[in-house]
């Protein structure tokens, strides 16, 4: 009898046709229903933690080649300190300046988020996920520094997204770039209220629903509105970079340049509310 041609093959060619099956078949069953895989996905992250934190030992060791003198750790504390207190200014600068706004166009009626409302919980950017479709990068905060799936993340010029899976000692933050994401914004100069989506690149995002007729410019600035609840009112979302009007159409193609640097960023912040880690607290106090 003659071997068929499958069996003619490479053993290793064999296994590797199986194992690319196996894969498509998990896989399948995964997009039928995320939570049978989710014990295996959260262990697995758990796991990576190492490999995130082996992934920096480069950058450190080139900081430790150009030491001066002076201790490099003493460096290194006066550096993470510095960092966290321009990005914690920064961010209260963006919703100081954002109600002044308001307060001058609705003569003292202000419906924005307190700027006292949050705690500003500094975090590390320690790698990407697996998954080279999604805007999705991993932070080394979890659970225990408070992290709560549906925090909003910024850094010193704007929002980033939000918190979508929350471990021990590492979350997951879905950013706004990201083609299933959206965030209900303001026109600065107009009040006027639109929705931002990402559109899958970390350079570019897309500003939908405005009509043709809309008063809205190239250079205008947009801000988080607070709408829905999901991300606070206040903060910096992009500047619109490009109008397009279609023929055939009745909205505008605006491209919007994202506030926020998505590309390069190594620290962000964590709005924590502060009275639910209050409650959090006297909870947990005996």
């Amino acid at each position: 009898m003659t071997p068929s041609i499958f069996a003619r093959q490479p053993l290793s060619l064999r296994k590797t046709v199986i194992v690319l099956i196996a894969a498509l078949i998990l896989m399948w069953f995964d997009s039928k229903n995320s939570d049978w895989f989710k014990p295996v996905r959260s262990t697995s992250h758990a796991a990576m933690q190492p490999i995130y934190e082996l992934s920096l030992l480069p950058s450190y060791a080139k900081h430790w080649a150009g030491g001066s003198l002076q201790s490099k750790e003493a460096l290194r504390r006066e550096n993470m300190q510095l960092k966290s207190q321009l990005i914690h200014a920064h961010a209260k600068l963006q919703q100081q300046d954002y109600i002044l706004a308001q307060n001058a166009r609705l003569q003292g009626i202000l419906s924005t988020t307190k700027p006292e409302q949050f705690d500003l919980n500094l975090a590390q950017v320690i790698g990407t996920d697996t998954n080279l479709l999604r805007q999705i990068v991993v932070l080394n905060k979890g659970e225990q520094d408070g992290v709560q799936v549906g925090q909003t993340v910024i850094d010193e010029d704007g929002v980033l997204g939000q918190i979508i899976n929350v471990y021990p000692n590492t979350s997951r933050l879905l950013l706004i770039t990201d083609e299933q994401q959206s965030v209900a914004v303001t026109v600065k100069r107009t009040g006027q209220r639109a929705i931002v989506t990402g559109q899958g690149i970390p350079s570019s995002l897309s500003l939908n629903y405005v009509f043709k007729t809309s008063d809205v410019r190239v250079g205008d600035e947009l801000v988080s509105s607070g709408l829905g609840g999901r991300i606070p009112a206040g903060y910096r979302v992009g500047r619109i970079a490009h109008v397009k009007d279609e023929q055939t159409d009745n909205f505008r193609t605006i491209e919007v340049t994202p506030a926020a640097n998505f590309i390069d960023n190594a620290y962000v912040l964590i709005l924590q509310d502060k009275l639910l880690n209050e409650n959090n607290a006297a909870a947990i106090a005996p």
